[in-house]
């Protein structure tokens, strides 16, 4: 077969178990340890980081590793597998975790058409914030299910069943009791279509709800912790042709200020023509 006739599929993709930095009481980077990033042709890429200490006891895990597959299926189509994961999570005592998996696997058909997206085998394991041991309840069906070989008329960010999960998350977020006006800025655009098509994306979650968590202390997906700050769960970012998952993000406030995130799994990618 002439190859020159064949359509072209760009891979891009790329996973970070835990990386950040701190603003307070210095400045200070955590390197993205165990990251990895596909070639564009696909293919297979790895990293693994083990033992790690923050010097200043900000962060500590016993391993972080990611993986990515990036490969044509017997179909035709282009599956990109993106694994990232931490071990024996520390973030200044306040937030641990035995396991952290972010798990997304894209396919998108050999027709250019729209890809296909799952999250499956995602989750925590043993996850405690601020001492108090915390069960994210995951959303089933958080991403539309397609049969094999099958793929959607359309964008994910267009098609109505996930807009009205994303929607109702928002308004659960929103309209919680206690909500901060801060949380319910961040969080009301999703339920503005034009704001939506504005942005280009739609934000969401893996996680409804936390069992476990201190009362008034959590509002969907996300954790207020005094005198520490804020905790996003399984967040989901998603656009036409690429999605984004981070399973744990913290925005550090108070003596310790700054940001991380801890397993990220992130993938698009093109065709031409």
């Amino acid at each position: 077969m002439d190859a020159s006739k064949n359509r072209v599929f760009y891979f891009h993709a790329d996973a970070s178990p835990i990386g950040g930095h701190f603003t307070k009481p210095k400045q200070t980077i955590v390197h993205s340890h165990g990251s990895s990033a596909l070639a564009q042709a696909g293919g297979h890429v790895s990293s693994r980081a083990d033992k790690f200490e923050h010097p200043d006891k900000l962060v500590s895990f016993k391993t972080a590793y990611s993986e990515i597959h990036g490969m044509v299926s017997e179909t035709g189509s282009w599956t990109t597998e993106v694994t990232s994961v931490v071990e024996g999570l520390n973030v200044l005592d306040m937030v641990k975790a035995d396991r952290v998996i972010a798990s997304l696997t894209v396919e998108h058909p050999s027709n250019g058409g729209h890809p296909k997206a799952s999250i499956v085998g995602s989750g925590f394991e043993n996850l405690t914030i601020d001492g108090v041991k915390v069960s994210p309840v995951l959303a089933k069906k958080v991403l539309p299910p397609h049969k094999t070989a099958k793929f959607p008329d359309r964008a994910i960010v267009e098609d109505e069943d996930f807009l009205a999960r994303a929607i109702a998350q928002s308004e659960k977020v929103t309209n919680a009791k206690g909500a901060p006006d801060w949380l319910k800025t961040r969080h009301r655009w999703v339920q503005s279509k034009g704001v939506r098509r504005r942005k280009g994306y739609v934000q969401c979650s893996l996680v409804d709800r936390i069992q476990g968590a201190k009362s008034g202390s959590f509002f969907g997906h996300v954790l207020h912790v005094p005198d520490f700050g804020n905790i996003f769960l399984g967040e989901l970012l998603t656009s036409h042709h690429a999605f984004r998952l981070t399973m744990i993000r913290l925005e550090m406030g108070c003596a310790n200020e700054g940001t991380m995130s801890i397993g990220t799994s992130d993938s698009n990618g093109t065709t031409s023509p």
